[in-house]
Protein backbone atom coordinates (compact mmCIF):
# COMPACT_ATOMS: atom_id res chain seq x y z
CA UNK A 1 0.00 0.00 0.00
CA UNK A 2 1.19 3.50 -0.84
CA UNK A 3 0.01 6.59 0.58
CA UNK A 4 1.08 10.20 -0.36
CA UNK A 5 0.24 13.49 0.67
CA UNK A 6 0.47 16.95 -1.76
CA UNK A 7 -0.62 19.26 0.51
CA UNK A 8 0.38 22.66 0.32
CA UNK A 9 0.30 24.23 4.20
CA UNK A 10 -0.24 27.78 2.81
CA UNK A 11 -3.29 27.47 1.35
CA UNK A 12 -5.92 29.97 2.77
CA UNK A 13 -8.81 27.06 3.21
CA UNK A 14 -6.01 24.43 4.16
CA UNK A 15 -7.25 25.33 8.13
CA UNK A 16 -10.52 25.73 8.16
CA UNK A 17 -12.45 22.60 8.39
CA UNK A 18 -14.19 22.49 5.51
CA UNK A 19 -13.63 18.65 4.53
CA UNK A 20 -16.82 16.63 5.95
CA UNK A 21 -15.25 13.58 8.61
CA UNK A 22 -14.81 10.04 7.03
CA UNK A 23 -15.58 11.45 2.97
CA UNK A 24 -12.73 9.30 1.70
CA UNK A 25 -13.41 6.30 3.86
CA UNK A 26 -15.93 4.74 1.37
CA UNK A 27 -13.18 4.73 -1.44
CA UNK A 28 -10.53 3.61 0.91
CA UNK A 29 -12.33 0.71 2.13
CA UNK A 30 -13.47 -0.11 -1.94
CA UNK A 31 -10.19 -0.83 -2.94
CA UNK A 32 -8.99 -2.72 0.21
CA UNK A 33 -12.33 -4.82 -0.74
CA UNK A 34 -11.76 -5.50 -4.58
CA UNK A 35 -8.20 -5.93 -4.08
CA UNK A 36 -5.91 -9.29 -3.85
CA UNK A 37 -3.48 -8.24 -1.66
CA UNK A 38 -2.05 -11.85 -0.75
CA UNK A 39 -1.14 -12.00 -4.99
CA UNK A 40 2.19 -10.62 -5.65
CA UNK A 41 1.58 -8.17 -7.97
CA UNK A 42 -1.22 -6.03 -5.39
CA UNK A 43 -1.04 -3.10 -4.51
CA UNK A 44 -3.26 -0.13 -3.25
CA UNK A 45 -2.38 3.21 -4.06
CA UNK A 46 -3.86 6.70 -1.63
CA UNK A 47 -3.28 10.59 -2.83
CA UNK A 48 -4.40 12.91 -1.14
CA UNK A 49 -4.17 16.13 -2.40
CA UNK A 50 -4.70 20.03 -1.67
CA UNK A 51 -3.75 22.86 -3.45
CA UNK A 52 -5.33 25.42 -5.30
CA UNK A 53 -8.36 25.97 -2.78
CA UNK A 54 -9.48 22.38 -3.75
CA UNK A 55 -9.29 18.76 -2.32
CA UNK A 56 -8.32 15.74 -4.24
CA UNK A 57 -8.82 12.42 -3.80
CA UNK A 58 -6.94 9.32 -5.76
CA UNK A 59 -7.36 5.94 -4.46
CA UNK A 60 -6.14 2.87 -7.33
CA UNK A 61 -6.00 -0.65 -6.68
CA UNK A 62 -5.54 -3.99 -8.82
CA UNK A 63 -8.38 -5.53 -9.47
CA UNK A 64 -8.28 -9.40 -7.95
CA UNK A 65 -9.24 -11.67 -10.45
CA UNK A 66 -11.38 -13.62 -7.24
CA UNK A 67 -15.09 -12.90 -7.10
CA UNK A 68 -15.29 -10.93 -3.96
CA UNK A 69 -17.61 -11.97 -1.20
CA UNK A 70 -21.26 -10.46 -1.81
CA UNK A 71 -22.90 -9.50 1.11
CA UNK A 72 -26.87 -9.25 1.26
CA UNK A 73 -27.16 -5.56 1.56
CA UNK A 74 -23.60 -4.64 -0.54
CA UNK A 75 -23.04 -1.73 -3.25
CA UNK A 76 -24.37 1.03 -1.49
CA UNK A 77 -21.37 2.67 -0.13
CA UNK A 78 -20.46 4.46 -2.99
CA UNK A 79 -24.16 5.69 -3.98
CA UNK A 80 -24.35 6.94 -0.28
CA UNK A 81 -21.19 8.64 -0.67
CA UNK A 82 -22.12 10.59 -3.90
CA UNK A 83 -25.52 11.28 -1.76
CA UNK A 84 -23.59 12.78 0.65
CA UNK A 85 -21.76 14.59 -1.12
CA UNK A 86 -24.41 16.38 -3.24
CA UNK A 87 -26.17 17.44 0.57
CA UNK A 88 -22.93 18.75 1.73
CA UNK A 89 -20.93 19.74 -1.30
CA UNK A 90 -24.07 20.64 -4.28
CA UNK A 91 -22.39 20.82 -7.25
CA UNK A 92 -18.81 21.66 -6.15
CA UNK A 93 -17.65 18.50 -6.48
CA UNK A 94 -16.52 15.70 -9.29
CA UNK A 95 -16.43 12.02 -8.61
CA UNK A 96 -15.28 10.01 -11.44
CA UNK A 97 -14.54 5.64 -11.15
CA UNK A 98 -13.33 4.32 -14.25
CA UNK A 99 -11.15 0.91 -14.96
CA UNK A 100 -7.79 1.37 -16.76
CA UNK A 101 -6.77 -2.46 -17.98
CA UNK A 102 -6.87 -4.04 -14.64
CA UNK A 103 -6.82 -0.94 -12.25
CA UNK A 104 -9.79 0.56 -10.70
CA UNK A 105 -9.35 4.54 -9.91
CA UNK A 106 -11.95 6.73 -8.06
CA UNK A 107 -10.70 10.17 -8.45
CA UNK A 108 -12.78 12.74 -6.26
CA UNK A 109 -12.43 16.85 -6.55
CA UNK A 110 -13.98 19.18 -4.10
CA UNK A 111 -13.92 22.43 -4.52
CA UNK A 112 -13.36 24.12 -1.37
CA UNK A 113 -13.58 27.39 -2.66
CA UNK A 114 -16.83 27.53 -4.48
CA UNK A 115 -18.24 25.20 -1.55
CA UNK A 116 -17.24 28.03 0.87
CA UNK A 117 -18.52 31.01 -0.79
CA UNK A 118 -21.86 29.41 -1.13
CA UNK A 119 -21.73 28.14 2.59
CA UNK A 120 -21.70 32.34 3.62
CA UNK A 121 -23.79 33.44 1.12
CA UNK A 122 -26.58 30.77 2.43
CA UNK A 123 -26.80 32.58 5.69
Amino acid sequence: MNVKTKINESEPLYKQRMLAPLISIDLIENAFKHADLQSSDAFISIIFEFRDDHFYLTVSNKISSKKPIEKEKSGIGVTTLENRLRIIYKNHFKLEKFIEGDVYIAHLKINLFEHKAQMLTAR
